[in-house]
């Protein structure tokens, strides 16, 4: 009886543990708002939905494999809005008040060497 409750214990503690990347879909929702900042020039500020959705982005993107998966999701989406600043995606965290490094996301990013969030 002992063992199974351990066991239970175990499971238990790794189902709270175990966490996956942010979903494709749920990374473009959060980062819908920054369209008109990511596409606006340098005086451009981006609204408060923009930042909660960027404040949410780093503290679910916990690792390295995390933060590729959210790149590389990120990249998808901003190919579909236009002509856009890359420079401002990588704005984007120190506009918000977030700690969190950003590449100037274009079509060229190599998101495997993504710089882990700090």
């Amino acid at each position: 009886m002992s063992r199974l409750i351990g066991f239970l214990a175990v499971l238990l503690l790794l189902s709270i543990t175990a966490h996956s990347a942010p979903s494709c879909p749920a990374v473009k929702q959060e980062v819908s708002p920054c369209v008109t900042f990511v596409k606006g020039g340098a005086d451009a500020k981006p609204s408060e939905e923009c930042c909660k959705g960027v404040k949410n982005l780093s503290v679910n993107a916990a690792n390295k494999a995390d933060k590729e998966a959210v790149c590389l999701c990120l990249k998808q989406a901003l190919s579909t809005v236009g002509t856009y600043n890359p420079s401002q995606v990588s704005a984007l965290p120190k506009k918000c008040g977030i700690s969190l490094d950003l590449p100037a996301i274009d079509k060229d990013t190599d998101c495997t060497n993504i710089i882990p969030i700090s």
